[in-house]
């Protein structure tokens, strides 16, 4: 592996340089990092060490992590085993078994993001001028939370859980729109009719899903949200928190490609919220 990055060093920039010596100083520490732990060591960006990754013909982080365990003939440390939450658990277990499971799947999320597919999602937020996101069930709840984050940013920006407007408001769409899909599984057939009659529009589709779905393979740009869940009664729907996360992290990307008018505009919004005195 040393050697792999050896002779990668001439074609890596500067700051995945700085990666490619830590990891090369230490593989073993290396092996039980995180992708943050990792970047903030080498003084570089989190996506910096995804590219270094990519640079060495490696699909991610976890890949470099296992790369890393066969040369070194370690293995990178093994996380805590989830509890499965079930009638006979004890309830003081309970909590903490929620918590573990929400923090499993944010992990499994962060390490499956693209960089580079975010920015390009929050570039087509910033530069559009119709945002329409849609999701059922309890992707509504979070469509609607971030339709509140990207009202801020971006321009006519409405939330929809009904399939029929979802339907007619697809079919409105233009090159200048953006239809932002939220779904679990990405099975849903009217979400996916709605998928693909926005991209026949000419709208760029996000879809925050499940990779290789139906929903997915409409879509112009994917960010993976793959987690599992039983749909049990005692079971966590930690995918809604992903999906939470997930939307948090575009619309902060949207933020920081908005242009100075928009800090502007934020500030009317705030200004308009301010209790007014009574006349007479």
């Amino acid at each position: 592996m040393r050697e792999r990055i050896a002779e990668a060093l001439d074609r890596l920039s500067p700051a995945e340089r700085k990666v490619a010596e830590l990891v090369a100083a230490d593989p073993h520490a290396a092996m039980g990092a995180t992708v943050a732990s990792l970047a903030k060591a080498a003084g570089v960006s989190e996506p910096t060490v995804v590219r270094f990754c990519r640079s060495l013909g490696l699909d991610g982080f976890a890949e470099l992590r296992l790369s890393l365990a066969r040369a070194e003939g370690g293995a990178p440390a093994a996380p805590r085993p989830l509890r499965r939450i079930g009638p006979g658990t004890p309830l003081p277990e309970a909590p903490a078994a929620v918590f573990d499971a929400a923090i499993a799947a944010l992990s499994g999320a962060r390490d499956a993001l693209d960089p580079a597919v975010m920015e390009r999602a929050a570039l087509a937020l910033v530069r559009s001028s119709r945002v329409e996101i849609w999701g059922y069930g309890a992707s509504a709840a979070v469509a609607g939370d971030l339709a509140h984050k990207l009202f801020r940013v971006c321009r006519s920006v409405v939330a929809r859980s009904d399939p029929q407007m979802q339907a007619m408001a697809a079919a409105t769409l233009d090159g200048d729109a953006v239809a932002l899909c939220l779904s679990r599984s990405g099975l849903s057939r009217g979400i996916v009719e709605a998928a693909g009659l926005a991209a026949a529009a000419g709208a760029t589709v996000v879809a925050i899903t499940r990779p290789a779905s139906p929903l997915a393979a409409a879509a112009t740009l994917v960010i993976p949200c793959e987690v599992e869940e039983d749909g049990g009664l005692h079971a966590p729907m930690v995918s809604r928190l992903v999906h939470l996360v997930l939307g948090d992290a575009l619309a902060v990307a949207a933020a920081l490609l908005s242009p100075p008018a928009a800090e502007e505009r934020l500030a009317r919004m705030q200004a308009a919220l301010r209790p007014r005195p009574r006349d007479g």
